[in-house]
């Protein structure tokens, strides 16, 4: 069978990959000019490794990334004191998978080069999908039908909005999120890995060692930002909001460059949809389930949609494809619309301020280490043959 793919991000790229390994042709379309991919670091949790590894490109982001037994889960006061903090390696046996911290463009050239040459077109965007009796036709991309369409442009998606158009969509958090890496580990201050909150203005930083350099993100209200866009005065801006917390987060914000910084606002869908397929056309990543990146699954679950649409995808035929695609739903929706939930309560615990937030870090330290263990293990396990 013919497949295309819309999007060339890492959830298409991973689908892509998975379609090929089925053993289909494969077409990925990109609206970009080139094949490249934004932002600064990415955190593959084990189940998203896992995912990988089924798609066999997990060995070299287990060999050359470094390597995190899960201490990066660990909240703490914006002062680097524990609230809450998990055993790490307890974290990741039972999954039998680390997770690792890796450059996102080098994990998106790991992902394409997987792919045979002339998958990838750029340059082509599409506005729309039609279906007929046999086929789907790619509108924008005429010389383009397939036996499946699959919808991986992201978490803005206008093809999702033609899909579901009584669907609320996506709707932004409220939330700034600035990414960036700084290419060498402070010496002053060493890294406090996992994420620091305060409890005075809601602000977030995290942090994840990297084999050259550190991955750092920080989030805040977008109300509370009267930051110019110019990069230099954003640079500023960071520091100086952050001037009181622990050493090391102002040690690496000013070790990175400040073009160097990437800052976006956070969003989410309004609430899950009512289906990740429809007739010959599925949906995958942000474009099923966009969620605020509180749990760091954005990937991993991409990774994990990509790995079920392939082996729903193998030995398949066009007249499979409508029945194979509602399996495909069956399998993924429970769970990420449990993980899109979770983002979302996620997300208002963490961005409490004042006595809320005091009542919060009270009941954190409360919180038995064995019980926060336990639920984390249980989110990052992967079983491609388990719903």
């Amino acid at each position: 069978m013919h497949i295309a793919i819309v999007g060339a991000g890492l959830g298409g790229l991973a689908a892509a990959v998975a379609a090929h390994r089925a053993g289909h042709e494969v077409t990925v379309l990109e609206r970009a000019p080139e094949l490249r991919e934004a932002g600064a670091g990415v955190a593959i949790l084990p189940n998203g490794l896992l995912a990988l590894d089924s798609l066999g490109v997990g060995a070299r982001p287990r060999a050359g990334a470094a390597l995190h037994d899960g201490g990066g889960f660990a909240l703490r006061d914006r002062h680097g004191h524990t609230l809450l903090a998990p055993e790490p390696a307890a974290v990741v046996r039972p999954t039998g998978s680390p997770f690792v911290a890796v450059r996102r463009p080098w994990l998106h050239g790991l992902l394409a080069g997987a792919l045979p040459a002339g998958t990838i077109r750029t340059w082509s965007e599409v506005t729309g999908v039609r279906e007929t009796d046999v086929h789907v036709e790619v509108d924008g991309v005429p010389d383009v039908q397939a036996d499946v369409v699959v919808i991986a442009d992201g978490a803005g998606s206008l093809l999702r909005r033609a899909l579901f158009p009584t669907h609320p969509g996506l709707a932004g958090s409220g939330e700034k999120a600035a990414l960036a890496i700084a290419p060498v580990a402070p010496a002053a201050a060493a890294p406090v890995v996992g994420e620091l909150l305060d409890d005075r203005t809601g602000d977030r930083f995290g942090c994840l060692p990297m084999v050259e350099g550190v991955y750092w993100y920080s989030l805040w209200r977008a109300s509370a930002d009267n930051a110019a866009v110019d990069p230099e005065q954003r640079h500023r801006w960071l520091l100086d909001r952050r001037a009181d917390w622990h050493p090391s987060v102002a040690a690496l914000i000013a070790a990175t460059p400040p073009t160097g910084v990437h800052v976006v606002e956070t969003a989410q869908l309004v609430r899950p949809l009512p289906t990740l397929a429809v007739g010959r056309v599925a949906l995958l990543g942000d474009a099923a389930h966009a969620m605020t990146p509180d749990l760091g699954q954005g990937a991993c679950l991409a990774f994990e949609d990509a790995v079920a649409l392939g082996k729903v995808l193998v030995d398949a035929d066009p007249a499979y494809v409508p029945a194979a695609l509602q399996i495909y739903s069956a399998r993924r929706l429970p769970r990420t619309s449990q993980q899109q939930w979770e983002a979302r309560r996620m997300n208002r615990m963490l961005r409490l301020t004042g006595g809320q937030a005091q009542l919060r870090n009270t009941a954190l330290r409360c919180v038995p280490r064995s019980l926060a263990t336990h639920d984390l293990a249980a989110q990052f396990r992967f079983d491609e043959d388990v719903p």
